[in-house]
């Protein structure tokens, strides 16, 4: 009887160690999914910023390219690209906004344009300057009549941003026979995850270049 007790309490004793075992395995199947649960999470709301982010870049290329080279052209597209943003509930969330002469035939931003001092042919804001963007900010005069061109340089002045190393009368061309400038513009964001164990947000970027247009007022 008493080498029967003694099996019987083996038994058992190995039943309850497997079930501490399957337990702490359970523990590490469920911590790797809720890791992986919360990482789909915040990279999909990431990429939703991302379709958002993307739109603002290509309206505001799209409202360059058409403006042309009119001396508004630059205050046109930074509002719309404002406005966008707004709209989508991100404009908090920016860090940089460039507009730059795209050369090169994958459109990606000069590398000079992206550094903490910016140079090179660009204008390059910081996201508090985007949102305190005013047609003061220019130096710019706009016509309550729309059939009225805009006047000055169209540049942006030095305190409404980091860098206006190409503005409306640098000058750029909209010559269709000769070449086109090609208006680039780059919308930098930072997506605050909603779950801090990979890190606490996300840098969400896009580019859009667009080909100016012949239409628009003249230099």
């Amino acid at each position: 009887m008493t080498s029967i007790a003694h099996r019987r309490a083996q038994v058992a004793g190995r039943r309850r160690g497997e079930r501490g075992a399957g337990l702490v395995e359970l523990a590490f199947v469920a911590m790797l999914l809720l890791l992986l649960m919360a990482s789909t999470f915040d990279y999909g709301f990431a990429w939703r910023a991302g379709l958002a982010v993307n739109e603002s870049a290509r309206a505001g290329a799209r409202v360059g390219s058409g403006q042309a080279l009119s001396r508004g052209a630059d205050y046109y597209a930074l509002n719309s690209v404002k406005a966008s943003l707004s709209a989508s509930g991100i404009i908090d969330n920016v860090q940089k906004v460039v507009i730059f002469k795209s050369t090169t035939a994958d459109g990606r931003v000069p590398a000079s344009c992206l550094t903490t001092s910016p140079t090179g042919t660009c204008n390059v804001l910081t996201g508090a300057q985007l949102k305190a963007l005013t047609a003061s900010s220019f130096d710019v005069v706009i016509s309550s009549n729309p059939a009225t061109a805009p006047t000055g340089s169209g540049c942006l002045k030095t305190t409404a941003a980091l860098r206006a190393g190409w503005c409306p009368n640098a000058p750029r061309s909209n010559s269709q026979d000769s070449g086109a400038d090609y208006y680039g513009l780059y919308v930098q964001i930072s997506y605050p995850r909603k779950f801090g164990a990979f890190g606490s947000a996300i840098s969400v970027s896009r580019t859009a270049v667009m080909r100016l247009e012949p239409t628009g007022f003249g230099a």
